[in-house]
């Protein structure tokens, strides 16, 4: 018998829709090809180096941010325009299809997360995926999110800023 015996994997979860593990190449392709991303930052998004990337990130790509808990005063006084919402507000809003926008331009076309507590990304991002066949979905977290369209892999910190570094590039 030569079968190969695959270790459960929790992350992975099997379904008709499965996130694509990707890379920063990939991820700015999705980005150059939105017509109106969104960033969202998530309360682990106050800290550096994370803070640093994320405004550099939004300020390459000129994406309009939302932060989410307590991360609005750290963005707020480094003069970031931001707006802040609660995770559950935003998901609702992003959800619907009429929704104006962030900027009254239009329903967003690409949501990228940075950040989120990992079990409420996880129940956001399955509540967008489930509900707003409108929009994509892509996590820039050091976690693989199972539930986003596409997602960084697992990885240690040290990695995880480079391919930070790598989002901020051409």
């Amino acid at each position: 018998m030569n079968e190969r015996v695959i270790p459960w994997q929790p992350t992975v979860i099997a379904g008709p829709k499965q996130a694509l593990m990707v890379t920063p190449e990939t991820a700015k392709m999705m980005v150059k090809k939105a017509k109106r991303p969104l960033l969202v930052l998530g309360p682990l998004a106050k800290e550096e180096p994370l803070v640093t990337h994320s405004i550099e990130i939004a300020e390459k790509w000129d994406l309009p941010i939302v932060t989410t808990a307590d991360t609005f005063k750290i963005y707020l006084d480094k003069r970031v325009e931001t707006k802040a919402y609660g995770i559950v507000e935003i998901i609702n809003l992003l959800k619907d299809p009429e929704w104006e926008g962030l900027k009254g331009e239009g329903q967003h076309d690409l949501v990228i997360f940075i950040g989120g507590i990992y079990y409420m990304a996880s129940q956001g991002l399955s509540t967008l995926k489930h509900f707003a066949p409108h929009l994509k979905t892509l996590t820039l977290c050091k976690y693989f999110h199972s539930n986003a369209d596409a997602s960084f892999p697992n990885m240690k910190d040290k990695e995880w800023s480079i391919y930070l570094e790598k989002m901020k590039t051409d």
